[in-house]
């Protein structure tokens, strides 16, 4: 059977001014074409997101967990998609995986929500606004920079080799990784790539992999849906 793929909701605002929570086309594309069934995971508390900033936040409740918690039991494995801000509710979502093991996949503000929720340090003392040669911040889904990837990382694993071409997005990127291990760094020294190599997989890349979709990226994707498999017997 194929894998159900929760891809975590980021809030967003239309042209129009209404606040919505999507899953941007490019996620489920590729969940669909590597072999999944992707799912949305909303949000369970009440508000508005996009006009309350994650401090001004309450702090979820343990029923607003558990309902939370509920989503995530339906999920064979989890893609924290990129955004704008990283909220509480990103984090419970995390640290759910990674105690259940459930295989998940970050991208971009995904990867960070990973480094961040792995640390007791808060975000904006992780993240940290880029200062390059190279603009990290490119929209369309085209080549941007190389990356350098690390042996002895499950990354290198899955891409077979040492480095690849990436598309970039970000504006900020992570001075720490947490207790991840870093798997990739970009031509001007940026962290790229984190994973914890004790779990089934746990990946999460500074770039857009769903977004390009070339051979690497397809392998990244295609490992991931394999990873979130369950057996048919």
């Amino acid at each position: 059977m194929k894998p159900i793929i929760g891809i975590i909701g980021r809030p967003h605002k239309t042209n129009t001014e209404c606040n919505v929570i999507v899953c941007f086309e490019e996620y489920r594309n590729a969940v669909i074409k590597c072999g999944g069934i992707p799912i949305l995971i909303l949000p369970t508390q009440i508000g508005e997101l996009n006009d309350i900033r994650p401090s001004q936040m309450e702090p979820m409740t343990d029923e607003e967990k558990a309902d939370l918690k509920r989503q995530l039991d339906v999920c064979d494995g989890v893609i924290f998609a990129g955004g704008q801000r990283i909220y509480e509710y990103a984090y419970e979502a995390f640290d759910y995986v990674v105690e259940k093991d459930i295989p998940a996949l970050g991208t971009c503000l995904g990867m960070q929500t990973m480094a961040c929720g792995r640390s007791e340090r808060k975000s904006w003392e992780i993240l940290t606004k880029i200062e390059s040669d190279i603009n990290h911040r490119i929209i369309k889904p085209e080549f941007v920079h190389y990356v350098d990837i690390i042996k002895d990382t499950k990354l290198y694993e899955i891409l077979g080799k040492e480095r690849v071409r990436v598309n970039s997005k970000h504006g900020y990127c992570i001075n720490s990784s947490g207790d991840m291990k870093i798997s990739a760094y970009s031509e001007d020294g940026i962290i790229e790539g984190i994973e914890l190599s004790d779990k089934k997989f746990i990946i999460g890349v500074q770039w857009h992999p769903e977004d390009l979709l070339d051979e690497d990226m397809e392998k990244i994707m295609i490992e991931f849906i394999k990873a979130s498999q369950k057996s048919d017997s």
